[in-house]
C-alpha cells in the first residue's frame, strides 16, 4: 500500500520526499521517517540556507541540492549514499560532516562548491569519482585516510590546495586528478606501489614529490621533471660496520647514522630500501640470529 504525507511545502511518498513546492524556502528542519531525499527535489531553491536532516535519512539523490547557492553548511553523518552532482554550485557551502557509512563519493557532488575550506573524509571512503571536488577554489585542507582511488579531475582546479598527505592505500590517481592546483606545493605519497597516471598533475607545475627511493612515485616525478624528495615512511635500523656505511653511500642509498664507535654505526633507513640495501651490504646477521 503506497503512504503519502504532503503539505504546502514539500510532498513525501513511501518515506522518499519527492518535491519541494516552494523553491523560494530559507530553511527546513525534516522530520523523522523521511528515508531518501529523490533526484533534484531542492535543484536551484536559491534562497536555502539551512536544512536539518533526520536521523532516517540514509539516500540523497543525484542533483538534489545542486544550485543552491546560499546553503551554508550539511550534516550527512547518518546518509550512506550521496547521488551524482548532489551539491554541485553550493557556492556558500562552506562546512560538511560526512558519515562514516559511506564508501565511495559519487562524481561531482561538491563540484564548483567555491566557498568549501576543509574536508575530512571517513576511513571507509575509499573512491573519490570524477570531479568529486572540481573547482573547490577555496579548499585549503583535505583529509583523506582510507582511499584506495581518486579518479579524473576529483581535485582539479583546487588551486588554494598547499600540501596533500596521501594515504598507504591508495592505489591509484587518475588523469588530471589534481590539474591546476596552481598553490600545491608537497604530495607526499605512502604507497610505495601506486600507479600515478602521466597527467595526474597536469599544469600543477611547483610541486615536490616526497616518497621514499626506489618508488614508482620517484619513478613519476622522475619522467615528468617535478622536485623530489626521498623520506623515510616506514623506517627500520640496522647495525652496519663503517665499510658498509661507506658502501652505501657509495650506491646512493639514502639513510640516516649515528656512530657506535670507530668500527660500527647504526643506521635508520626506510624498509622499502632493504632489497637495495641488502644486494649491496647483505642480509642483516641479526635476523638470523633472531631465527
Amino acid at each position: 500500500m503506497l503512504s503519502m504525507f504532503e503539505n504546502d511545502l514539500i510532498v513525501i511518498e513511501n518515506g522518499v520526499l519527492i518535491e519541494c513546492k516552494k523553491k523560494n524556502v530559507f530553511s527546513l528542519d525534516l522530520f523523522d521517517g523521511i528515508q531518501a531525499i529523490a533526484d533534484g527535489v531542492f535543484q536551484n531553491c536559491t534562497n536555502l540556507q539551512d536544512i536539518e536532516l533526520p536521523s532516517t535519512l540514509t539516500k540523497i539523490g543525484n542533483h538534489a541540492f545542486e544550485g543552491c547557492s546560499s546553503l551554508k553548511s550539511i550534516d550527512l553523518s547518518n546518509v550512506n549514499v550521496i547521488g551524482e552532482y548532489a551539491f554541485r554550485g553550493c557556492t556558500s557551502l562552506k562546512k560538511v560532516t560526512i558519515s562514516e557509512k559511506i564508501g565511495y563519493l559519487c562524481n561531482g557532488i561538491f563540484l564548483g562548491c567555491t566557498g568549501l575550506t576543509e574536508i575530512t573524509l571517513p576511513i571507509n571512503v575509499a573512491y573519490i569519482g570524477c570531479e568529486c571536488f572540481k573547482d573547490c577554489s577555496s579548499l585549503l585542507k583535505i583529509s583523506i585516510l582510507g582511499v584506495m582511488e581518486i579518479d579524473n579531475n576529483a581535485f582539479e582546479g583546487c588551486s588554494k590546495l598547499y600540501v596533500l598527505n596521501l594515504p598507504q592505500t591508495l592505489m591509484h590517481i587518475a588523469p588530471n586528478a589534481f590539474s591546476f592546483c596552481d598553490d600545491l606545493q608537497t604530495v607526499l605519497i605512502r604507497n610505495r606501489f601506486i600507479d600515478i597516471d602521466e597527467a595526474a598533475f597536469e599544469n600543477t607545475v611547483n610541486i615536490i614529490i616526497k616518497a621514499t627511493q626506489y618508488s614508482t612515485s620517484y619513478e613519476f616525478a622522475d619522467r615528468q621533471h617535478f622536485r623530489f624528495a626521498p623520506v623515510f615512511i616506514d623506517d627500520a635500523h640496522r647495525i652496519i660496520t663503517s665499510e658498509q656505511v661507506a658502501q652505501l653511500a657509495k650506491a646512493g642509498v639514502m639513510f640516516q647514522m649515528k656512530k657506535i664507535d670507530e668500527e660500527k654505526a647504526v643506521i635508520r633507513f626506510d624498509k622499502g630500501q632493504t632489497v637495495k640495501i641488502e644486494a649491496v651490504i647483505g642480509q642483516d646477521p641479526a635476523l638470523n640470529k633472531q631465527n
